[in-house]
């Protein structure tokens, strides 16, 4: 189970039974109703009629929100938080009258459900035994209750009636709407009165009722205390960079915190981030598994000291492998195949890439045979797909997800990919495969750095033959580019054009992580020189993925700033290194999420909210400072 809130304690989203579908929330708020407000009642997430601000309580991922009303002197402190290993979302609600008066209150509580994401066939009922309002579509079960019996309730659509404090009582209703309310009496001057909603889920009525039924027989307080447990027993299993300023580590720790609530616990699939474009209306979604992400994030768990995180997502990139040997561009966190316009031949080789990364770190046996088969898969995979004429691999999408063509990220994923299978195949005793795979990564290399390697502009170019529609062929070829037809099945022409020198972030990867090249080397540093000059945002700092990046406007990035952060680091160039990593920090949000991008005029994150790709690169550039003890070196001073 995973939620979403925003800045004013709103729930938007509610994911079950998996935390990439399905999204089951139409629509939840909670009222107040007091003469102190007139005779309707205030909506908490009413901007209006609050000030809010919101932290989450110690190392947890228990977000505490803080309404304070405009026009009265009335306070609502809101806890929410998922109970570890159970499908409940608690919802404690505070109410404390801060005024010299005494004060009634009714607090209510509206909940509407399109569940499976949904919006037909949803029935709720009330049920009077229990106190429970029970909404249920095609066995899937969601119940709403409280830790008091409510005085009030109505299924069915709620009017602007119920804000006045009129319920009809009514028990069942084919619709997925449904309001509670609890009389919590008068509020003494200085006096606070708590009220907890409960919001469970199950594929039976009665799972969901024995969830009910474990909230209110351990209370609050029992359940606050198994939720912070289990974060700190969590947190202290993993690396703590202790040389760090206490922002570094505490941004450490909540990077950490978001690896695990977006890794599917039962599968091992890690999404993006969680879901919040379900209509495609500006992207093509990011609650799905991406096997180039997973890997990335897998590593950078392994390096914060959390092998099991990434043997789990290892299993599940083994149990959910094509037979062919390579993965589909994502998937569900369930192994099921997800929307997508494109294969992405660098999933693969990251994947192999990471799995001999974790058993570089560990030394598993146990791990290098159980994922032997799949790694043996993969590699003959990359092998075979490399194009016989050429030597270098045939055309795949790119990093970003948005060209088809040979490009040099891409190809050096399947270097590190092959090389890495090379080795566990040496490690394994299979030497003739081991042989193979070897040759073939050494081969695929020297290509590389002559490929790629443009001698007229001394730098690495991201692309060298590349797709393209007919309309921008046709302006190429009047502009005297090399070009040329490709007839491929049933007859149908495509196009591609040769060479594409735009500064792309992604040319990093050459030597971060898959060391395809030194970054001492000549060719290297001329390559970042003209990254960062191209690239640096000159407003707001960091680095855009790429010269004329048209998505959401065109942004700096957290990931690749602190890409070239690991760059930096891999380059011995300490202060520039923390240069990146501090500027991460000064551009993450009030509750210490990264997200993916930094808005190029106000400085403000932007779009995603965290991305779990940001965090990972975060952990890792933390690590490689903190394993060569160079934050002393990095800071001087304080990080803001």
């Amino acid at each position: 189970m995973l939620a979403t809130l925003g800045s004013n304690g709103e729930m938007h989203r509610l994911f079950w039974p998996g935390i990439d579908m399905a999204q089951n929330l139409n629509a939840t708020w909670p009222a107040v109703l007091s003469p102190a407000f007139g005779d309707k009642a205030v909506r908490l997430n009413d901007k209006g009629n609050w000030v809010y601000s919101q932290e989450y309580i110690n190392d947890t991922n228990i977000l505490k929100t803080l309404a304070k009303a405009k026009r009265f002197e009335l306070q609502v402190t809101t806890l929410d938080f998922v109970v570890p290993d159970r499908d409940i979302v608690v919802r404690r609600y505070q109410l404390t009258n801060l005024s010299g008066s005494p004060v009634p209150v009714v607090f209510i509580y509206y909940a509407s459900f399109f569940i499976n994401e949904g919006n037909l066939y949803n029935t709720t009922c009330f049920d009077n035994d229990y106190d429970i309002m029970l909404h249920y579509r095609r066995g899937i079960w969601f119940g709403v209750a409280g830790n008091k019996v409510p005085t009030d309730y109505q299924c069915g659509w709620c009017s602007e009636s119920s804000l006045y404090g009129n319920f009809d009582g009514k028990s069942l209703a084919m619709s997925p709407d449904g309001c509670q309310a609890w009389n919590l009496g008068v509020l003494k001057p200085g006096e606070s009165k708590s009220i907890q909603v409960y919001i469970t889920a199950g594929s039976t009525r009665q799972q969901v009722l024995e969830n009910v039924f474990y909230t209110r027989k351990c209370g609050i307080d029992r359940l606050l205390q198994e939720t912070a447990d289990f974060w700190e027993t969590y947190l202290k299993q993993g690396f703590a960079p202790t040389r760090a300023s206490e922002n570094i580590q505490r941004v450490f720790r909540r990077s950490v915190m978001v690896c695990k609530l977006l890794m599917n616990r039962d599968t091992g699939g890690i999404i993006a981030a969680p879901e919040f474009d379900e209509s495609y209306s500006r992207c093509g979604g990011y609650a799905y598994c991406w096997g180039r992400d997973g890997a990335f994030v897998a590593h950078a768990m392994l390096k914060a000291g959390y092998p099991g995180y990434a043997r789990d997502f290892y299993r599940w990139a083994a149990n959910n492998q094509n037979p062919a040997g390579d993965w589909p561009q994502r998937q569900y966190t369930n192994g099921q195949l997800a929307p997508r316009w494109g294969e992405q031949i660098d999933s693969t080789g990251t994947i192999i890439w990471g799995i001999s990364q974790y058993y570089k770190e560990t030394g598993d046996s146990d791990f290098l045979e159980e994922m032997w088969p799949t790694v043996a898969r993969a590699a003959e995979f990359l092998t075979a797909w490399l194009n016989d004429e050429s030597d270098l691999a045939r055309m795949s999408w790119d990093l970003w997800e948005e060209r088809f063509g040979e490009h040099a990220y891409s190809f050096a994923a399947v270097y590190a990919g092959l090389k890495g299978a090379g080795h566990l195949a040496e490690t394994a005793g299979k030497n003739e495969l081991a042989l193979k795979w070897l040759e073939a990564s050494i081969s695929l290399k020297e290509k590389i750095l002559d490929y790629f390697w443009d001698p007229d502009l001394q730098r690495f170019i991201r692309t060298r033959w590349k797709s393209v529609s007919y309309h921008d062929f046709e302006n190429i070829k009047r502009a005297g580019g090399q070009i040329r037809e490709i007839i491929g099945p049933k007859g149908y022409i495509t196009y591609e054009v040769y060479g594409d020198d735009r500064a792309d972030a992604s040319l990093l990867g050459l030597t971060v992580p898959f060391g395809v090249i030194t970054p001492d080397d000549i060719r290297m540093r001329k390559t970042v020189n003209h990254l960062e000059e191209s690239l640096t945002n000159r407003k707001v700092g960091g680095l855009h993925r790429y010269s004329g990046d048209p998505y959401i406007g065109g942004n700096p990035w957290v990931l690749t700033t602190l890409w070239l952060g690991m760059f930096n680091a891999a380059a011995g160039h300490w202060k520039k290194s923390g240069e990146y990593l501090r500027w991460a920090l000064r551009h993450r949000t009030a509750l210490d999420f990264l997200p993916e991008q930094v808005d190029r005029s106000t400085g403000q994150p932007a779009w995603v909210i965290p991305l779990v790709w940001s965090h990972a690169m975060y952990l890792w550039l933390v690590v490689i400072i903190s394993e060569t003890n160079r934050f002393s070196w990095v800071f001087d001073e304080g990080v803001s």
